[in-house]
């Protein structure tokens, strides 16, 4: 290694040079700064911290271009809502409710026809459920009460179909309700539920076991309107079959927190990560009807 050696003149000039430097960016820096300070000092730094951006809710439903879908599958709207149906495909589309139809499912039923490239609107007044599909595009199954997705869709076997929510108060709803497997059905006997805060049952008359749990994607708290469906978590729950259990196996599950719980069965379904929604494994006995089901828990309120 060399070493050269520093005369101390050089190394005096040198610490001199650096000082005279340092007190004049010094002096440029203090003023700078001081004007900042005594300028801001009369300032609420926590003022734009405290701004919120309100996310306005979501009315409209998208019907993408060659998909044959609806897209969200599931709107949460207030009462007196006017929905649009924006059509982007290239083809015309109906949008019908089914003929399924109790005190909180789809209590006005409506037809609409909306041509490719444009949009369709319809005020939603009372307060429930509403079940929607495409007629053209997939099939009401009378026997097990659920729209059939048509073999020819891109995104079979997903079918048509979408659900709308408009909260608000329903009158008469009990606390507690039941619901069944079938023997040798891969399928929940009732599709739609609805109950004050209480328990549901469900009582398994197959032969294999089955499960109930929340379709994963829907309670996200950064999208407000829709976060009430499935707001809280069910776990993952086994109904034992006749297999196990002489006679089936039942379970209750209690809901103590209003809104729309999603669920599926997880032996005979798998999820649909681009859309949320469960879809039918092929060996599944309904197939391409999924094993899925809806709860709505309402507390009587507008504001669930």
């Amino acid at each position: 290694m060399l070493k050269a050696s520093l005369r101390p003149g050089v190394v005096v000039a040198g610490l001199v040079a650096v000082l005279v430097f340092d007190l004049v960016v010094g002096g440029i820096l203090g003023a700078i700064l001081g004007t900042t300070i005594f300028a801001n000092r009369g300032a609420t730094p926590s003022a734009s911290a405290q701004h919120t951006t309100t996310v306005p809710p979501l009315t409209t439903v998208t019907i993408p271009q060659g998909q044959e879908l609806f897209e969200p599958f599931i709107l949460v709207v207030q009462p007196n809502t006017t929905v649009t149906w924006q059509n982007n495909d290239t083809i015309a589309h109906t949008i019908e409710t089914t003929s399924d139809q109790t005190p909180f499912l789809n209590l006005h039923a409506f037809s609409l026809k909306v041509a490719a490239g444009q949009r369709v609107q319809f005020k939603l007044i009372e307060p429930g459920l509403y079940h929607y599909y495409d007629p053209k595009m997939a099939t009401w199954n009378a026997a097990d009460a659920r729209v059939a997705a048509n073999k020819s869709m891109p995104n079979y076997p997903l079918a048509m179909d979408g659900v709308i929510w408009v909260k608000g108060a329903i009158s008469n709803l009990p606390s507690a309700t039941t619901n069944r497997i079938p023997p040798k059905h891969d399928d929940f006997q009732t599709e739609f539920l609805a109950i004050n805060p209480g328990s549901v049952s469900w009582h398994n008359f197959d032969t294999d076991p089955h499960f109930l749990a929340l379709v994963p994607g829907w309670s996200d708290v950064d999208d407000q309107p829709q976060a009430v469906i499935n707001p809280a978590d069910i776990g993952i729950n086994r109904i034992a079959g006749t297999d196990d259990v002489p006679g089936g196996d039942t379970i209750a599950v209690i809901f103590s927190k209003p809104g729309l719980y999603y669920y599926y069965c997880p032996n005979h379904a798998h999820i649909d990560a681009a859309t949320h929604r469960a879809e039918a494994f092929k060996l599944a006995s309904e197939y391409p009807i999924p094993m899925e089901g809806f709860i709505l828990v309402t507390d009587g309120s507008p504001s669930v």
